[in-house]
């Protein structure tokens, strides 16, 4: 051909031109920065789809430049066996995008058929609690993970439980040390339950589950409620009671605050209704303000006085292991979706009308609701009767358990406090000692 070659873009074979639409590749925008510098008049390659850009530019990035350049296209782009005019470079781009295309849809059929099949996934990091199979589990971690569930029954937080792995030495896959974000993601994989997940389906996996169906079912009932419990609410941190408690005048969250009621007094512990907040401005309306110190004496005698009642000792005496309900519940709730999915099955092959299938959806998403609550009930309450340790009255475990258990247990028990403004300020003796507190809230 009788060309001299000034400069070799070499780019690893992994590097496709159809992934990132070209993003990643620094040599293509080396090649167009030298055709527009001058630097050389012709480009040869060895695979034409070396030459464009993945995605929607395609080779509009590459004509673009030689045409800045005012050199020939039909003189510009060659390979081993010649040059390439103008008119060829459009039928090679369609050529070169509808390959991309089919092997984009091989890819998807093989992963398709991989997870139908229950197959793990190919590549990427060993999946803690499983040998590098990715089938056989891992005796020792899926200990570990049992055991973190274990704690969960037991009210233990997240932070307690990453504290914990990390004291006894436990690492991730990865050799890093535990965080409660790593705790909370790790106990809500699907696969921990024996299934392969694609595009949003369930397929039953060919590895063994490291959860039994009923385990997994009240853990994530559990995790659920945690979430639902913090969502919009502020964290919780060394004020016991910070969550549960909101204004009886504007309905905002109540935060712990320390106060000085004048400077001959020293400081101390307050809920009060902000009025400015952290992220905003304008907060809450500031008229409602309580001794924290009494109100988390106040709300614990209840705790003690609520859980020795006959109603809730009867309903806390659903034994999570021997009774049924927590398990026919879930049975319930999983023939209930599947009859939903009927529903629309049935629409879709016109054995239902339109009106026929929103009347059907309407009260099996009723149902399911219904089932809900039941869930929601005798989980919180199973978790309550597994924060009790075996053997302590609930006032011993109070006085020795952490911040954390006490504050899971009155979140198990409580939904929200509402605190209204004070009338009096009579004495109120914690433990003995007298402050002023207002008991009605």
């Amino acid at each position: 051909m009788g060309v001299d070659v000034v400069s070799v873009l070499a780019e690893p074979p992994s590097t496709s031109g159809y992934q990132n639409r070209g993003r990643t590749r620094a040599k293509f925008k080396e090649l167009l920065k030298g055709f527009e510098n001058g630097d050389w008049q012709m480009v040869m390659a060895y695979k034409t789809d070396r030459l464009s850009r993945g995605g929607g530019p395609g080779w509009a990035p590459l004509l673009e430049a030689i045409e800045k350049a005012n050199l020939d296209l039909d003189r510009s782009v060659a390979t081993p066996s010649g040059f390439i005019s103008e008119f060829e470079i459009g039928i090679r781009a369609t050529m070169d995008r509808e390959e991309s295309k089919k092997h984009s849809e091989r890819m998807g059929d093989n992963a398709a058929r991989s997870a139908k099949q229950g197959l793990p996934h190919k590549g990427g990091r060993r999946v803690f609690g499983y040998k590098e199979d990715r089938i056989t589990i891992e005796p020792s971690e899926a200990a570990v993970l049992r055991e973190m569930a274990k704690m969960v029954f037991k009210g233990q937080s997240f932070k307690h439980i990453a504290w914990h792995l990390n004291e006894q030495g436990f690492r991730t896959t990865t050799g890093k040390l535990w965080y409660p974000i790593t705790v909370r993601n790790m106990l809500r994989k699907p696969r921990f339950k024996g299934v392969r997940i694609y595009k949003g389906i369930e397929y039953k996996a060919i590895w063994e589950p490291i959860f039994d169906a009923d385990t997994w079912e009240r853990l994530q009932a559990l995790l659920d409620i945690r979430a639902e419990a913090k969502a919009g609410v502020p964290k919780p941190r060394k004020y016991l009671l910070t969550g549960v408690l909101f204004c009886g005048a504007c309905g905002m969250p109540l935060n712990g605050m320390t106060k000085r009621d004048n400077p001959q007094r020293p400081i101390r512990r307050t809920y009060q209704c902000r009025v400015q907040g952290d992220a905003v401005k304008k907060h809450g309306c500031g008229g409602v303000t309580r001794n924290a110190d009494a109100l988390e004496h106040w709300v614990r005698e209840s705790i003690f006085f609520h859980l020795k009642s006959s109603a809730v000792l009867e309903l806390l005496g659903v034994d999570e292991k021997d009774s049924g309900i927590i398990k026919g519940l879930l049975e319930d709730r999983r023939k209930q979706q599947e009859r939903l999915n009927q529903f629309v099955d049935d629409y879709a092959v016109g054995l239902l009308t339109r009106p026929q299938l929103e009347r059907a959806k309407s009260a099996a998403n009723e149902e399911l609701e219904r089932i809900g609550r039941l869930l929601t009930r005798y989980a919180s309450s199973n978790a309550v009767l597994s924060m009790l340790p075996v053997g302590k009255t609930v006032e011993e475990a109070w006085a020795e358990e952490s911040d954390d258990w006490k504050r899971a247990l009155a979140e198990s028990l409580i939904e929200r406090i509402v605190i209204t403004k004070g009338i009096t300020k009579p004495y109120y003796y914690i433990d003995g000692v007298a402050a002023r507190f207002d008991p009605w809230v």
